[in-house]
């Protein structure tokens, strides 16, 4: 699969020194599956930004590699205000996919770190948990893991240390990040603090009340199969003891 565009990384970058606000919401099923949801918000001084020079918002930022990944891509809404909004969702049918899915929208650079979902079914109950981190801090501009673009900035004599570093301060200022965990039993949300790394652990327990019947039923049925049976044998055991004494014939007639 070729490399994915980063909304997030990619989106503050370009609209440095702009708002963009992103929710990633993980939404998961009883059975497992479920969909991610990404909303980026966008206020107006980012999507004049993103329009100088007479350039349209859907053509600055390109999303057609994440269509290409099964993404569902919105339309930009906008507001009369100004603001503009945009969202993008992934349905997936298993919680070890989860992680994968969110890697698509983040980026090894992005701010999201270390998602993982899992489910658990146990025997009453099952079990829901999805974990990681909302890493302000740890986030990147990813300048310095393009080769190209460094040499050719090294080649006219640029201070890409300085570059990026000043770049990343406006990549901090510009980005606000909060992921929203929707399980079966309880809904968590994790709001990103600038320079700092918030934990997300979210998680919830399911009682299976189908289970727990059908276990029920069957331990019903095994105490009565029990009883049915010591019962019958004692039965038979006092229908013996009820019946008549035979009479000894020393003649052996009957």
């Amino acid at each position: 699969m070729k490399r994915l565009v980063v909304p997030l990384v990619a989106l503050a970058i370009l609209l440095a020194g702009c708002k963009v606000d992103t929710t990633i919401t993980v939404h998961v099923e009883r059975d497992g599956s479920g969909v991610v949801t990404v909303d980026l918000q966008l206020d107006p001084e980012a999507v004049r930004a993103s329009e100088s020079g007479g350039a349209k918002l859907e053509d600055r930022v390109r999303l057609g590699d994440l269509a290409d990944a099964g993404w569902k891509v919105g339309a930009w809404e906008r507001t009369p205000e100004g603001a503009a909004s945009l969202q993008l969702s992934k349905a997936f049918t298993s919680p070890d996919q989860v992680a994968g899915i969110v890697a698509e929208v983040n980026g090894t650079e992005g701010p999201v770190r270390d998602v993982r979902a899992e489910r658990d079914r146990g025997v009453l109950a099952t079990s829901y948990e999805v974990t990681g981190a909302v890493d302000l801090a740890a986030m990147q501009t990813g300048i310095a893991a393009d080769p190209d673009l460094m040499a050719s900035l090294a080649g006219q004599l640029v201070d890409t240390h300085a570059i990026d570093q000043s770049l990343l301060q406006q990549v901090r200022d510009a980005l606000s990040v909060k992921v929203v965990v929707e399980l079966p039993d309880g809904t968590t949300t994790v709001q990103g603090v600038a320079g700092q790394n918030v934990e997300i652990d979210a998680s919830s327990s399911v009682r299976d009340d189908r289970r727990i019947f059908l276990i029920l039923l069957a331990i019903g049925l095994i105490v009565l199969a029990v009883i049915v049976f010591f019962g019958g044998r004692h039965s038979r055991r006092r229908a013996r003891a009820r019946g008549p004494i035979p009479r000894f014939d020393p003649y052996g007639r009957a």
